[in-house]
């Protein structure tokens, strides 16, 4: 029988009984981790980790929560383009990378970095995508779990923690291959081609679960789909029904036959207009609010009900303020943690005109809210 899941993170979502709400937060501008530490962050960072957005060293210093154990979801490119540069203008290159998109960016992606422009993708019409296919097989060996992982996994479970696994969302990963113009157009230009993208990548993410030896649960789905801007989601709530849900129908039906009961979904912007959509699929836990988009999380749990789950939703420019700010940010997300199914952070990766003795001063007013 399997050990009852202690996580956090698990817990809050679910509205068990649990000693505090899970203390995490989301990830730093690699410009802020040269600041901070210009500003006497006391770790001693690899040059390689601090153009890292992710980093568990700075995390672990921090002391956030960890959150289960994360399978890998092996849905990757193979095989993958070669790199090549094509031109080079200045201080920076045009490059097609091993995705197959080309791109002009900054050489040095240190202190002057941005997004890159994109300027080509891949796949533009019926025939590309045939070819860009055969990248993506479903008998391809590299795709199952190494034994290594397949203990590990084992080994969580008998510890109570929550396993999870990740996948790229449906909009996102056709855009990966076509680029939002293109993509926006072929909804309407190539309908029988999308469709046939979004079954192989639902057929492509559900497989992985169904891979996974039958004692293994899956107890939390991550999506990554940013499909969002201030103005709300780049389609509408009816094209995203027709078009992409059957896609999140297939892969959650996989992970609900494996126990799983959570599932949240990374989208910038506001996407509210398709949170339902999410919900009906069983992805019921939004992330990461940004308020300077729109999103207030108090509304939304107000419209939706209990069955939202939130997590982020706190201004990250307050902490460019300084206390007050932030005291007006924690007051005005209090009633939220009172809900419950809420775990608060920032909304998004914390800029780099945040000054380390402000983020310092955030997490230890967020924490004395939490009850840490």
């Amino acid at each position: 029988m399997r050990a009852e899941i202690t996580d956090r993170t698990y817990k809050v979502y679910t509205r068990q009984s649990v000693d505090r709400v899970a203390d995490i937060e989301f990830g730093y501008w690699p410009q802020t981790i040269r600041r901070w530490i210009r500003e006497g962050l006391p770790l001693e960072l690899s040059d390689d980790e601090q153009n890292r957005m992710f980093l568990p060293r700075l995390d672990d210093f921090f002391g956030f929560d960890r959150e289960g154990y994360r399978l890998p979801s092996r849905i990757h490119m193979n095989p993958a383009f070669a790199e090549e540069v094509l031109e080079r203008r200045g201080d920076k290159t045009v490059l097609r990378g091993r995705d197959g998109i080309t791109a002009e960016r900054y050489l040095n992606d240190v202190d002057d970095s941005s997004i890159p422009h994109f300027i080509e993708f891949p796949v533009k019409e019926p025939a590309d995508w045939h070819a860009m296919k055969r990248r993506f097989r479903y008998d391809d060996p590299t795709r199952c779990f190494a034994e290594r992982e397949i203990v590990e996994a084992r080994e969580a479970v008998s510890q109570g923690r929550m396993i999870s696994i990740g996948f790229v969302g449906f909009y996102g990963q056709l855009r990966n291959w076509m680029g939002t113009e293109r993509l926006s157009y072929a909804f309407y230009d190539h309908p029988d081609m999308i469709r046939d993208m979004v079954s192989h990548w639902a057929g492509l993410c559900a497989r992985q679960i169904e891979r996974l030896p039958h004692d293994i649960p899956i107890d939390f789905v991550s999506w990554w789909e940013d499909m969002a801007g201030k103005n709300g989601p780049l389609v509408s709530p009816a094209m995203f029904r027709e078009v992409l849900q059957p896609g999140y129908r297939t892969v959650m039906k996989a992970a609900r036959s494996r126990g799983c009961e959570l599932a949240h979904v990374d989208c910038d912007g506001n996407p509210h207009d398709i949170v339902a959509n999410w919900l009906e699929e069983g992805v019921n836990v939004m992330f990461p609010l940004e308020v300077q988009a729109g999103v207030d999380p108090l509304e939304w749990r107000r419209e939706f009900g209990r069955d939202l789950r939130l997590r982020g939703g706190i201004n990250k420019y307050a902490l460019v303020e300084g206390a007050s700010a932030i005291d007006r940010e924690l007051e005005r997300i209090k009633p939220l943690l009172d809900q419950g199914g809420f775990i608060p952070h920032l909304d998004h990766l914390v800029p780099p005109d945040v000054p380390y003795a402000h983020y310092c001063e955030y997490l230890e007013k967020k924490r004395r809210l939490i009850g840490r």
